[in-house]
């Protein structure tokens, strides 16, 4: 009896162990991947400019499930990374290879590379990156304004721009060129050389003359020497609406006679006017402000689409006294516009 107890309890042990045992395989089996980096951080030290560094990292899958990167980038197109492989077995491992570019970089810099990952306790990691860029001289050129927005303008006016263009760098800047359209001009002759902390006043137009209505989006390229931004944009907006012609127009807006063209006793100037508008045009009075102006009409009908000479005589023996200053006179048009009542 004492030998059958002996036998059921260590078979109880036996059946416990394996129990037990095959748990521990069936728990381990079920690990989920997990990705360790063999640096979360890492700093270049003190680097020369315009020079590239590397360095490798090592990221391992310590899970017992296959370990999938799905993405990894970095937080600048100055670091170029690559993976040897993006799925890892379980006890595996691949490498991570950073190149960082300094070129155009000054004094402390720090980045970031961005692991994503099939890893459910942390699929998002990130790798810390820094280095010191020894000083050197370059230019650095900066704007006034990085957009101009000349707004609500009718097709045909030019609108301005007083544009500074600065160089906050210690060493010259050399704007070799400018990619832009034809009816977008600029005053800067090539090459165009500002000294360290310089500026440079531009004077930009924009011409609407048969452009395209609506609204406008643009933008012009500068070139230079900067080493970091060798090419850099200016935007342009704003938005272009039909012209609207005047119902009537009366040219020169001024009218200039000169007392040394006058022969024998008289000279003669003209203004010419225009009726854009859909009736006639009924100018029932012309006058001017000096009885040695005399008009050639006392009143005067256009009709559509017509327009008509208005001359003006000066009698050079009205003048009261001969003057050597400028003498400034008016010319009085009233006009005669319809009122239709009906019952």
């Amino acid at each position: 009896m004492r030998r059958k107890l002996i036998v059921v309890f260590l078979g109880i042990i036996i059946i416990t162990g394996v129990f037990f045992t095959f748990k521990s395989i069936q728990n381990r089996s079920s690990q989920p991947p997990r990705l360790t980096i063999s640096e979360i951080e890492w700093d270049y030290g003190q680097v020369k400019p315009n020079e590239k560094y590397t360095h490798i990292f090592t990221i391992k899958n310590e899970g017992d499930e296959e370990l999938i990167i799905e993405r990894a980038r970095a937080s600048c197109g100055c670091i170029k990374i690559s993976l040897s492989s993006k799925n890892i077995q379980p006890g595996k491992s691949t490498e991570l290879k950073t190149i960082f570019d300094t070129t155009g970089y000054d004094g402390k810099v720090k980045k970031e590379v961005y692991i994503t990952s099939n890893d459910p306790q942390e699929p998002n990691r990130v790798v810390n990156l820094s280095l010191e860029v020894e000083h050197q001289t370059r230019p650095v050129i900066s704007f006034s304004e990085a957009e101009w927005n000349f707004g609500y303008i009718s097709q045909g006016e030019i609108p301005t721009l007083n544009w500074v263009i600065e160089n906050k760098g210690d060493e010259d800047l050399i704007i070799t060129k400018i990619d832009t359209y034809e009816h977008i001009k600029h005053n800067i002759t090539f090459p165009l050389n500002i000294p360290p902390q310089g500026k440079h006043n531009t004077i930009l137009t924009y011409d609407s003359t048969g452009h395209e209505l609506g609204e406008s989006r643009e933008a012009i390229s500068i070139f230079s020497n900067d080493p970091r931004r060798g090419s850099i944009s200016l935007r342009i907006r704003g938005y272009i609406s039909e012209a609207v012609k005047p119902s009537i127009t009366i040219l020169p807006p001024e009218l200039k006679l000169n007392l040394t063209d006058i022969s024998k006793e008289e000279t003669m100037g003209k203004f010419t006017i225009e009726n854009y508008g859909k009736g006639s045009l009924k100018i029932v009075s012309v006058k001017t402000s000096a009885d040695y102006l005399v008009p050639l009409y006392s009143e005067l009908e256009i009709g559509s689409g017509e327009k008509k000479d208005l001359q003006i005589i000066l009698l050079k023996d009205k003048l009261i006294e001969e003057t050597k200053e400028e003498i400034e006179e008016y010319l009085y048009l009233n006009i005669a516009i319809p009122i239709k009542i009906s019952k």
